[in-house]
């Protein structure tokens, strides 16, 4: 008996940490400026979509939660088919157990944090992929004589698709208060569904106890519902998560997808070949695509084709990371 009940320590000893039993999955632990990341996932160098440069690299703050990571996949990925000319450039995460890394930012602790590159434009007009942090004014012109300047409209969809995503609920997207008064006036002019406009409104924010953010952006999530559980805590107006969680689930999406039968061939054959075509649906004003009508015609040629209900970029989030791993290294780690 005694010995059943040595194994049975050793088993538990062997789950847990920093007294979190973990069901290996990532779990974010407390605030984001105090706390610390157990299982996080790490965020490759590259992908669809997106890169990185050697300052982040060499920090080796790649690592988030689950749902973090499972957001900059899956919004680099619709992002180059919009935009395929450049990729996004994602900057620092956190270290690989969260926790201080005051080197680089008060926040950043609990693995619900990262910085991103604004989009941008060169001094010819043309997209690239920058390999730093360029400090912008109000006219999202940069400081430094190089004559880079954010490109608005990319940046703009980068937004929208972070605000729809439905991967995970953003919090805040900080940066610098002029710089997202530009956006969201683009946006208007290219009129943007109001309710979305709303949502930037809350959401892209100057942060009023750190440095204004004029050289990047800061994407924060919410706290993941089962991690709350392990005592991560949400600081801030939580409406973003309730707008989050009233939107149809991407599950019941796929599920419906996997059980409506297709149309029988009779019933297709004994339609009426005159009869007109059904009008295409409208998209959803919060989850449709970009609407590129007002966005120049570089970006406006490389809008994508409309894709079917099992398209990659649809599946939910439950399954991206299970889809993304290989055969022979299947995880279930993106599930609760």
């Amino acid at each position: 008996m005694a010995t059943r009940w040595l194994a049975l320590v050793v088993i538990l000893a062997g789950c847990a940490e920093l007294g979190v039993v973990s069901d290996a999955t990532s779990i974010s632990v407390g605030r984001a400026s105090r706390g610390y990341l157990l299982e996080g996932a790490r965020l490759p160098d590259s992908g669809e979509g997106f890169t990185t440069r050697d300052v982040w690299r060499a920090r080796d703050n790649r690592y988030g939660t689950d749902e973090l990571v499972d957001l900059l996949v899956g919004v680099s990925r619709r992002m180059q088919r919009q935009v395929p000319e450049v990729r996004l450039v994602v900057a620092d995460l956190s270290g690989v157990g969260g926790g201080e890394r005051r080197a680089f930012h008060r926040s950043h602790q609990t693995g619900r944090d990262v910085d991103l590159l604004y989009y941008m434009r060169d001094a010819a007009g043309q997209p690239f992929e920058p390999d730093a942090m360029h400090t912008f004014n109000r006219w999202a012109r940069s400081t430094d004589g190089s004559r880079v300047m954010i490109d608005v409209p990319r940046t703009w969809l980068l937004i929208k698709e972070l605000l729809t995503a439905p991967e995970a609920a953003v919090q805040w997207i900080f940066m610098y208060q002029p710089i997202a008064e530009r956006l969201i006036d683009y946006a208007e002019q290219a009129g943007e569904p109001p309710e979305l406009i709303s949502r930037a409104r809350r959401t892209v924010k100057q942060p009023s106890d750190s440095a204004r953010h004029d050289d990047h952006l800061h994407v924060r999530v919410y706290c993941a519902t089962a991690d709350r559980g392990y005592g991560c805590v949400d600081t801030g107006p939580m409406e973003m998560l309730a707008d989050h969680a009233s939107e149809p689930s991407p599950v019941d999406a796929l599920m419906a997808a996997l059980t409506t039968p297709a149309p029988s061939g009779g019933a297709l054959a004994s339609a009426d070949p005159a009869a007109p075509a059904p009008a295409p649906a409208a998209p959803s004003a919060a989850r449709g695509p970009a609407d590129l009508g007002s966005v120049p015609s570089a970006i406006r040629g490389a809008a994508p084709a409309t894709v079917g209900p099992l398209d990659a970029a649809s599946v939910p989030a439950g399954l991206g990371r299970l889809l993304r791993t290989r055969v022979d290294h299947l995880s279930l780690r993106g599930w609760r």
